[in-house]
């Protein structure tokens, strides 16, 4: 079980004092419906903390980006009928390819004519038919354009730049459930435990929507993806369902934050000083145990996602400064985006 503390300045004392106070909660997720598709990851939290979860993937599209959703759900659903159709097609054509060749080739072929002939009328129109399947297959795919002035493209390369420096910090983890601690009877000097799971921030696509660059990918360990577009977040599930959040509607905050690391010590990581397994309210080392350790405190980065739909996410970064950096220019480029208010456009 790992504990950190809240943020208390630009150094730590090496046996800080309590700090009770919480940072702003996380709100609850919205209830799901029971809606867990056998696709679904499953996450169980320690029985004492309370998963800090974002709400099923049906309910997290923005409002304004329903019919879009819609949409693309149609095309990609007649691309998965029209890929079955040319399988079919295609594994027609080759079966009738080979009886035709082996009716050709055999001694007999003679008494094969009739056969023969049927096939060579009708291999043509089989291959004509997985042609325009194929056509059809390349076709059936929605295009979103999102055209953006200057000032929001600039904006946009530059978040990610700081994307690119936070995907290189030595250790990220999605924190999948917390609780507060009872710092008396623990004997510690933490306000707060956290169940965390380690992920990676890494470039990606994905087959929803065409688009020339890469999304940034967030790892989720308990729940589905966060992958950002320029304009639109997408979360997409196993089974084929998807949300996208107008990316002005996402909101995503970071701050330093001091940890008790208890496990390895990430590369990157800056120490601003030490506690005690069990510490005394002033800091010190509780002598009643003579098995009492110092833990280094680490300044990480935590960063959180929350929407009005139900995304509720939390990640924590070696690399602080990267986590701040990459907040501060994603919030510059949703100013960008709002000060624009450039439509997106959807195209078949």
């Amino acid at each position: 079980m790992l504990v950190d503390f809240k943020e208390s300045g630009k150094t730590a004392p090496a046996h800080p004092k309590a700090t009770p106070v919480s940072p702003h909660p996380l709100p609850s997720a919205a209830p799901t419906g029971g809606n867990f598709p056998a696709s679904a990851r499953i996450y169980v939290p320690p029985s004492d903390m309370k998963a800090i979860a974002s709400a099923s993937v049906e309910v997290l599209t923005s409002t304004s980006l329903v019919p879009l959703r819609d949409l693309i759900a149609a095309a990609r659903e007649q691309q998965r009928q029209v890929t079955a159709d040319l399988k079919e097609a295609t594994d027609e054509a080759a079966r009738q390819w080979a009886e035709l060749s082996r009716k050709k080739a055999s001694i007999f072929r003679w008494f094969f004519r009739r056969r023969i002939a049927s096939l060579e009328q009708e291999l043509p129109m089989i291959e004509g038919e997985v042609k325009r399947l194929k056509e059809w297959e390349r076709n059936t795919k929605i295009s979103v354009d999102f055209e953006a002035a200057p000032e929001a493209q600039r904006a946009y390369e530059q978040m990610v730049r700081a994307f690119e420096v936070l995907r290189r910090s030595a250790c990220k983890w999605d924190v999948t459930a917390d609780r507060a601690t009872n710092q008396p009877r623990e004997r510690t000097n933490a306000h707060r435990a956290v169940d965390r799971k380690p992920v990676s921030f890494d470039f990606s696509t994905s087959d929803i929507i065409r688009f020339s660059g890469r999304a940034m990918r967030f790892e989720n360990a308990n729940g589905d993806d966060i992958l950002i577009y320029p304009g639109v977040a997408v979360i997409p599930r196993a089974d084929g369902v998807f949300a996208l959040i107008d990316l002005r509607e996402l909101k995503v905050e970071a701050r330093p934050m001091q940890f008790q690391e208890e496990d390895n010590l990430p590369g990157d990581a800056m120490v601003v000083g030490h506690t005690w397994a069990k510490t005394n309210k002033n800091g010190t080392p509780d002598r009643r145990f003579k098995d009492n350790y110092q833990i280094p405190l680490c300044l990480y980065g935590e960063i959180t996602f929350r929407s009005k739909t139900g995304i509720t996410e939390e990640y924590h970064v070696s690399n602080a400064e990267a986590a701040v950096s990459f907040a501060q220019a994603l919030q510059a480029y949703q100013q960008a985006l709002s000060l624009s208010e450039t439509p997106r456009k959807a195209q078949a």
